[in-house]
């Protein structure tokens, strides 16, 4: 037991010394600490929580207080700081708090030195491993460093060695209303206890108990209890009727058990437990195998196996005809339109006309008995024979191998090249070949060089080509790989070009500063890039062609006939 408790006493004329004010001091402090330690359990009672900033290296202590297993208070008035932990890169520090006192204000007024005050300031500190007595020195918490230094973390620690805050000690205790508290919670989600009528505790919140509770028919009888939740057979007598639950489905009974769901026919059945639905559909409306038998007399239509139709027959969609031969016959007094026919012709067969027609008046397709082509137009009154149409840029017309004119050609002529400038070319732009030779092939066994132009910027260049007509859109089953394709009259740098190489062509740019353009004048290369100007000095080689159109003065476009010469 501790000593025999004593406080001073005083009286008048006493003589005190230093001892008797200590012992005054003495008596209240300990007087305080029996409190501390007899009524309350150690631990925080406000603040002292851990916090960090990124990328920081200590952790700071907010102001706090807390009592310790000895019942002194470790007060700290103002947040403190940890040292710097950036030399525990990769471990978990404890932050603790231990009492500490110091004497301080020194003075030597009555010519003796001495201190005035006891400053009891708790230390702050830090350690790898938890502290031997936890009553003595708190832990805070913990601090986890990582590998480069920086505070990545602080928690409450674990198990025994984690935070704690201060309590009560006592036995019976007497409230009107018991609040548990967690500061991580939000005070309205508190579970509160209180009195709420004679002899009933009410609860507010929920209660999860992980012992046993003993009650009424609960501690004696849990056996049959459980016995009772485990069994499944019924055991209270309950019946469909009880329930108003089906007995049977179409009169088949099955109690306890599955009543299966079958489809027959055109009807279908499928289950879906995951929804708590049965499905049940049919199959008759997709089927395209006619069900029915149905034949081609009953409908009026015309049989796949062979028939013949009286009436005229219109076909919204496409036509395929798979055989050798397929025969159309048009009359004077209608025309064909829209005719299109597919076919593929196997190696081996004898040479023969894969569409061949003899049409009798004005047709548009036709071929005589002693020719052997893919495709023949002739024999006919039409103003063309046959006609070919695509988009600007297009090919209309693809031959892969040599084509027979038997007759006039009209139209300009033009050739493949690519664009070489660092720049567009544009349509009407004169262009010379950019000395680079070829830069790929094309056509049947790669006849066709393909060549780099640049705009023609000097006078009487004998490099000059021609004039680029337009882009070239690509090829069917090509990539298109232009840059710009919603305009083909301009080719980017790298792209391919349509050059006019002979023949009228309409679009030419061309500068009449240096001399009038007259219609019949030899033109040249211009040093106004991409234009033609009047041959003054014709030279072999420089000429492009002639005007057909005039051009005073300033810049435009004419029409030439292009011939490189």
């Amino acid at each position: 037991m501790a000593d025999e408790i004593k406080r001073v006493h005083y009286f008048d004329h006493q003589f005190l010394r230093e001892t008797d004010f200590t012992a005054e001091q003495e008596y209240h402090l300990e007087q305080r600490r029996r409190h501390q330690r007899l009524q309350h359990t150690w631990g925080i009672a406000e603040g002292l929580t851990l916090t960090t900033v990124a990328g920081g290296s200590r952790v700071t202590v907010t102001a706090g207080a807390a009592v310790d297993g000895n019942g002194r208070e470790l007060v700290l008035p103002h947040n403190a700081q940890t040292a710097d932990l950036s030399g525990s890169g990769g471990q978990t520090l404890f932050v603790t708090l231990a009492y500490d006192e110091q004497q301080t204000d020194s003075t030597s007024e009555t010519g003796v030195t001495g201190n005035t005050r006891w400053t009891e300031l708790p230390v702050v500190d830090v350690s790898p491993d938890p502290p031997d007595d936890p009553s003595l020195t708190l832990i805070l918490g913990r601090a986890t460093v990582a590998n480069d230094g920086t505070i990545s973390g602080v928690d409450d620690g674990d198990g025994p060695n984690r935070r704690r805050a201060a309590g009560v000690v006592g036995g019976d205790l007497e409230v009107h209303d018991l609040a548990l508290t967690d500061p991580q919670v939000a005070p309205s989600q508190w579970v509160r206890l209180r009195l709420g009528a004679a002899g009933r505790a009410d609860l507010q919140g929920n209660l999860q108990v992980s012992g046993t509770v003993d009650g009424r028919d609960v501690s004696a009888d849990g056996t049959r209890l459980d016995q009772h939740v485990a069994n499944t057979a019924n055991p209270h007598g309950t019946t469909a009727a009880q329930l108003g639950a089906l007995t049977s489905v179409g009169g088949v009974s099955n109690p306890g058990g599955d009543i299966s769901l079958a489809g027959a026919n055109t009807i279908s059945v499928v289950t879906d437990d995951g929804n708590n639905a049965i499905i049940v559909g049919e199959t008759h409306s997709t089927d395209g195998n006619n069900p029915h038998a149905t034949t081609a007399d009953q409908v009026g239509a015309l049989p796949i196996t062979g028939g013949q139709v009286s009436g005229p027959v219109r076909v919204l969609g496409a036509l395929s005809v798979d055989g050798d031969t397929m025969d159309v016959t048009v009359s004077t007094a209608r025309g064909l339109a829209g005719l299109q026919v597919q076919m593929n012709l196997n190696a081996g067969q004898p040479a023969q006309n894969a569409i061949q027609g003899i049409v009798a008046g004005t047709g548009g397709i036709a071929m005589p008995a002693e020719r052997s082509a893919v495709m023949g137009l002739s024999n006919s009154t039409r103003a063309h024979g046959g006609y070919f149409g695509a988009p600007n840029g297009a090919f209309a017309l693809i031959v892969n191998g040599a084509i027979s004119f038997n007759g006039g050609k009209p139209g300009y002529v033009t050739d493949l090249f690519v664009n070489a400038s660092p720049g567009r070319l544009r349509t009407g732009d004169v262009v010379k070949l950019a000395g680079t030779g070829s830069t790929s092939f094309s056509g049947t066994l790669n006849r066709i060089p393909v060549n780099e132009v640049l705009p023609a910027d000097t006078a009487d260049d004998p490099l000059v080509i021609g004039i680029m007509d337009g882009e070239v859109l690509p090829a069917p089953g090509e990539p298109d790989q232009r840059t710009e394709p919603d305009d083909p009259t301009f080719v980017a740098p790298g792209g391919r070009l349509h050059v006019v190489t002979l023949g009228c062509y309409a679009h030419c740019r061309a500068d009449a500063t240096e001399a009038p353009i007259r219609v019949g004048d030899l033109l040249t290369s211009s040093a106004n890039p991409g234009h033609a100007k009047k041959a003054t000095e014709p030279k072999l080689g420089t000429i492009i062609g002639k005007a057909l159109e005039p051009l005073a003065e300033g810049t435009g476009y004419i029409a030439v006939f292009v011939n490189i010469q």
